[in-house]
């Protein structure tokens, strides 16, 4: 009599939190992204779990922040990771190793970075046997840094341009003022710190409309392949997330998961780079063939293998434009 009582009670509780719980909630997919660099284009993730549109569509999004693209590429490889928010470089020296994925949406499809010099150096040829600080070698904005001069018509070995890692943002901006670089690639909340204190913005590269795929999402294409309604959920939460970045309503609520995910003191920091977001989110966010075919170029200049590898195939926008035709964006946008 007891065991029964026992399993009527039990019974009981399951559908008692059956009738209280969605269904979604018992049994979540879980996915596990990892973001390389913390930035205002991670926004929409950032939302979208906050505001628990993955769980909406059946996903347990786990967001790891991993230090370097190299080591995001290296985890993905292994299984680790189902998919990665980052810059493509890393990812198409894997591509060249013999991996199989598929890049299908840009976070950010243009460089966000700002090459800002020293107060006295205000035209092209003064960066000639200067040092220029970038992250990470092989990084975002070490190829940006490669782009800016070409675009300046600078090259690193003729004119003898000294690329230095000198770390993220803050860093570079200690070096700069401490004169221990000449010049640093750096963000546009940076920047704006920067020309307050009387640096030179030699080129935005964002106001100048330079191709580059500088962010997005990537997963191994088996992963796709095996997990459809995963991806395809996944993306609907994502594109909600931009759904409430755009909606000016929500302004506060943004400003308030961007303070906490990027670690700011206060919330007023965070207008700027809720601008920033704004500036870089794209209503359709498709990655770019043009902006991933210089990823390449670059790529392919430390790696020779990658000079194989085509954007198309890298690429995949399939999942997008599935979106698309059935008007999800108009339906989660309020507007054509």
């Amino acid at each position: 009599m007891g065991r029964l009582l026992a399993i009527v009670v039990s019974t009981f509780t399951l559908g008692f939190l059956t009738a209280e719980q969605p269904l979604h909630a018992q049994k979540l997919q879980r996915v596990r992204v990892a973001l390389s660099t913390p930035t205002p284009h991670m926004a929409p993730l950032w939302v979208a779990k906050d505001k628990k549109f993955f769980e909406n569509h059946g996903i347990d999004l786990q967001l790891i922040l991993v230090s370097g693209g190299t080591l995001v590429a290296q985890m993905l490889a292994s299984g680790e990771l189902q998919m990665t928010a980052n810059a493509p470089a890393s990812l198409v020296s894997l591509i060249a190793g013999g991996e199989k994925l598929s890049f299908f949406l840009g976070l950010s499809n243009t460089s966000p970075f700002t090459l800002v010099t020293q107060p006295s150096l205000r035209k092209a040829e003064d960066l000639r046997g200067k040092r220029l600080g970038t992250a990470r070698f092989g990084g975002s904005s070490h190829i940006s840094a490669l782009i800016a001069l070409e675009h300046l018509g600078l090259d690193l070995k003729r004119d003898k341009v000294i690329l230095i890692q000198t770390g993220v943002d803050p860093e570079r901006m200690a070096a700069l003022e401490s004169k221990a670089i000449d010049a640093a690639m750096l963000q546009r909340v940076a920047t704006k710190v920067m020309v307050g204190k009387g640096f030179y913005p030699l080129l935005n590269m964002n106001k100048a409309k330079i191709p580059y795929q500088n962010t997005g999402l990537a997963m191994k294409r088996d992963f796709a392949n095996a997990n459809p309604k995963t991806v395809d959920g996944l993306l609907r939460a994502v594109i909600e997330g931009y759904g409430f970045i755009f909606n000016k309503s929500n302004k506060q609520a943004v400003k308030e998961i961007i303070a906490r995910n990027l670690r700011l003191p206060n919330l007023e920091g965070a207008e700027d780079y809720y601008e920033e977001a704004l500036e870089e989110l794209d209503r359709k966010p498709y990655p770019t063939l043009e902006g991933t075919r210089i990823v390449i170029q670059y790529v392919a200049e430390q790696n020779p293998r990658a000079a194989t590898i085509k954007a198309e195939d890298f690429i995949d926008t399939s999942w997008l434009k599935k979106l698309d035709s059935e008007g999800f964006f108009e339906k989660v946008y309020g507007a054509k």
